[in-house]
């Protein structure tokens, strides 16, 4: 009976286990895993900074021509073109930056002097027109400041610019007309004598880029000046004369020892694993460019037609021949010199078909030149041996990199 009894109890477990559902393992719900998505590269960093300059660099000098105006005592009133006479200067002057010149300016002009109404009045039959001239010799220094370029960011290539501008010097007045000795006898306070005065003076000069050498410039000056600078004294001790010049000049840039007349930025390339630290970036970029000219020189070799290994590239827009490309340009001489039997043709490109430059800025041809001159210029390269062609549309033989264009290519000829 017990067994039955236990029998029963088994077979009913058995009925009731089967009864339930079979368990269904699942997994544990896993985070949500963001899609992965491959690493951007870190492009370089491009830095502007300016080229080493020095003391000898970014002189210029100034022609220009006008009208002096006379504001002395007794002139108002008097018809404008009777109290203008012809002004010449001659100046020159040192860029320290694009924001700031000095500069040494001489200047000769003649002046017009005029007696007072009440002796015109009194003594008209002595005096006649009461008119004299006499002339003027100044030389001082003038401080310039580019409001153009303090204003805006600098660029070598604008056509306009306007510079403010104050100094001071000396002014010498001599050679006044014989008649004021006849006025002075009659008692007329006219001193004939030769005397030098300070003088002070501000003014505008706006400046027109023709060329890369050359501005036309119009300026305006005014003067503050002792008052017996016309030989005749008010009756103020404290009191001043002053006058005005208007002048159209031309100014002309000096060549600097890269051979370019403008301020430019050279534009490198900064690892951003080293960027920070400055001399870091030095070194690694000369140890980075050292490895590179030993390899430029030992595979250059003589084949009559093909291109050389060596290139020199541009940063876009530009032209000039920056300091690091300074060494390429020696590999070249020097492999001119040690052939002979080898001329070179330097083609200029542009990127043109990558339009980022334009044809019409002539950068092919100017990158051409530019190189042609530092070669000669720096490297004593033989001008009969270097001849250049220059394709404004066509594409450089080489990729561009980044924003630099290999812009300048050497053809091996025969001579």
């Amino acid at each position: 009976m017990k067994r039955l009894s236990l029998l029963l109890a088994l077979s009913m477990c058995v009925l009731l286990l089967g009864a339930q559902k079979p368990y269904k393992w699942k997994a544990p719900k896993q985070p949500k895993r963001p899609k992965w998505e491959a690493p951007k590269p870190e492009l370089p960093e491009v830095i502007d900074v300016w080229r080493p300059y020095g003391l000898a660099d970014n002189w210029f000098i100034e022609l220009s021509g006008g009208a002096s105006i006379s504001m002395a005592e007794n002139m108002s009133g008097h018809d404008f073109l009777k109290v203008c006479a012809p002004a010449f200067d001659l100046g020159l002057g040192k860029s320290f930056s694009p924001k700031w010149a000095t500069r040494l300016a001489v200047s000769y002009k003649k002046q017009k002097g005029w007696v007072s109404s009440q002796v015109l009045e009194s003594m008209a039959p002595l005096v006649g027109d009461g008119d004299y001239d006499f002339k003027m010799v100044s030389a001082g220094l003038d401080e310039m400041f580019s409001i153009t370029d303090w204003l805006c960011p600098y660029n070598e290539k604008r056509l306009f610019n306007l510079q403010l501008f104050v100094g001071g010097g000396f002014n010498y007045s001599f050679g006044f007309d014989d008649k004021v000795k006849r006025w002075y006898r009659y008692g007329y306070p006219v001193d004939d004598s030769d005397r030098v005065n300070v003088y002070v003076r501000g003014g505008v000069n706006m400046q027109y880029r023709l060329s890369d050498v050359t501005d036309l410039f119009v300026q305006g000056a005014y003067y503050w000046v002792d008052d017996n600078y016309n030989g005749v004294r008010h009756s103020s001790k404290s009191a001043f004369d002053s006058f005005a010049d208007v002048m159209l000049g031309v100014r002309i840039h000096l060549m600097d020892h890269y051979g370019d007349y403008r301020y430019y930025k050279v534009r490198r390339w900064e690892a951003s694993s080293l960027r920070g630290s400055e001399s870091k970036v030095s070194d690694y970029l000369n140890s980075e460019l050292q490895e590179e000219y030993q390899v430029l020189e030992n595979v250059e070799k003589v084949a009559y037609g093909e291109l050389m290994k060596t290139r020199i590239s541009f940063y876009v827009d530009r032209y000039f021949v920056n300091d690091s490309q300074m060494e390429f340009l020696r590999i070249v001489a020097d492999f001119v010199k040690k052939h002979p039997d080898v001329n070179l043709i330097v083609k200029g490109y542009s990127g043109a078909s990558a339009k980022k430059e334009s044809p019409t800025m002539h950068l092919a041809q100017r990158r051409a030149e530019s190189v042609k001159k530092a070669l000669l210029r720096y490297y004593g390269v033989d001008p009969s041996r270097i001849d250049i062609e220059f394709d404004e549309q066509a594409v450089a033989p080489f990729p561009m990199v980044g924003e630099w264009i290999d812009g300048v290519v050497f053809q091996m000829v025969e001579p």
